[in-house]
């Protein structure tokens, strides 16, 4: 496939932000709501703007030297989508630069939002649209809180959170990555504080690790979801580091803890470090599909076995380091042309943003297909998402960092019927 495929999509239209963009995310609660994250660097007398990120060493490649700690700020913006415009409803400034963000995804929490910062700090605040000011402040704990003493920095160490997933089936658990290379659980007791890190990482890579997904755990036949959280839980954590690397672990979890879980193991199928993990779904012989993103510009379809190592089944070059990766729809109605189809939003750095199609044919094969690109940003394409229950066509809000541009952009949805994504 040629990494200029797919309809070239212009934008409805777009606004210059205060600080560079770096994530963002429409609420599943109230679907013309989206937030984003803003992140910016405080330099030191003369030199690069706020734009300018560590000299790019987290945002896509390693610095020669190590750094000193440097000091970050940002902010959550949020906006409302109106009569096809974008109008801005609110920006709270914050004390850290801000990493990621994501929607609570679980049935009455799904207008909770958790950020991750530079300071290695969990946020949560809920989006009230009814008050004046609708982003309300909830909680904010750092590692070291967390982990009660047990995980500080070490003099002249900085440590930040680099990306979360939410647990698919428990609202109160979360997976974060951090610039030292660990993935650790914590345990959301309660939305007012009181968190608990869990001071062994579930994965640990060599060098920074950059993101981390969940993979989908159900309850035994005929139990409840109470008594599934009572219970212990079986689930997979996935994460992707700068050393090149997909790591994986099965874990088991009972009352707050891990235990007995498997050794991680990992796969070296990428040219460069793993940025970007979607768990698609598990197949009726127990392997798992997966795609990852990379900064060697490619997608890859991993099936993924109860135990052992990862098969690549497909990949395909984006043209442009596949940052972050988001489940549109999945089909699973078999047709004459193939036996499911996933379409997938992926933010893809430098090249912009692609909607790429996923199939396995009835000849067995997996194929990509880009169907879209948006390349009017001139900058890293970080942070893109698109509004829920859109029927007829697809809204999309697109990001890049160093123009700190924000484009709205629409295209059709497909006629056929589908399963709607996952938040990731």
């Amino acid at each position: 496939m040629a990494v200029a495929d797919g309809k070239l999509v212009q934008s409805l239209s777009s606004q210059i932000l205060d600080l560079p963009p770096s994530c963002v995310e429409f609420c599943p609660a109230f679907p013309s709501y989206f937030l984003v994250g803003t992140y910016s660097l405080e330099t030191q007398n003369a030199g690069p703007s706020n734009g300018d990120v560590d000299s790019d060493n987290e945002r896509g490649g390693q610095s020669a030297q190590p750094k000193q700690p440097q000091s970050r700020n940002g902010s959550i913006i949020a906006f409302q989508i109106l009569d096809g415009a974008v109008t801005h409803v609110e920006t709270v400034p914050q004390p850290s630069a801000l990493l990621d963000l994501r929607f609570n995804p679980h049935d009455g929490y799904r207008d909770i939002c958790a950020v991750v910062s530079s300071t290695a700090t969990l946020s949560l605040c809920r989006l009230c649209p009814s008050r004046d000011r609708p982003l309300m402040h909830l909680s904010t704990m750092d590692i070291a809180t967390m982990s009660r003493g047990e995980i500080k920095p070490s003099p002249g160490q900085e440590i930040l959170f680099l990306s979360f997933a939410w647990h698919p089936a428990r609202a109160d658990m979360v997976a974060i990555t951090t610039s030292t290379g660990h993935v650790y659980l914590v345990h959301l007791r309660s939305l007012d504080g009181g968190w608990e890190l869990n001071p062994e990482p579930v994965i640990t890579h060599t060098l920074e690790t950059w993101c981390v997904t969940i993979s989908p755990c159900t309850a035994a036949p005929g139990q409840s979801e109470e008594a599934a959280e009572s219970s212990e839980l079986s689930f997979r954590v996935y994460s992707g580091g700068d050393d090149s690397t997909l790591r994986f672990r099965i874990c088991n979890w009972k009352e707050g803890n891990l235990t007995g879980s498997l050794p991680a193991l990992e796969s070296r199928g990428h040219d460069a470090g793993v940025t970007a993990i979607l768990s698609l779904f598990e197949q009726e012989d127990g392997h798992e599909l997966i795609v990852t993103g990379s900064y060697d510009e490619h997608v890859r379809l991993f099936s993924v076995p109860p135990f052992g190592k990862p098969r690549k089944l497909a990949e395909s070059c984006l043209g442009g380091g596949v940052w972050r990766l988001k489940l549109i729809d999945l089909e699973n109605r078999p047709n004459q042309d193939y036996t499911w189809k996933a379409r997938i939003l992926a933010s893809c750095m430098h090249a912009g943003a692609r909607v790429v199609e996923l199939l396995r044919t009835t000849d067995s094969e997996y194929r990509f297909n880009v169907v879209a690109r948006f390349e009017e940003h001139k900058s890293m394409n970080y942070g893109s998402d698109f509004q829920p229950e859109m029927k007829d066509e697809l809204t999309i809000v697109s990001t890049s960092f160093y123009d700190q541009l924000l484009c709205l952009w629409r295209m059709p949805r497909p006629t056929s019927t589908v399963i709607a994504g996952c938040p990731t």
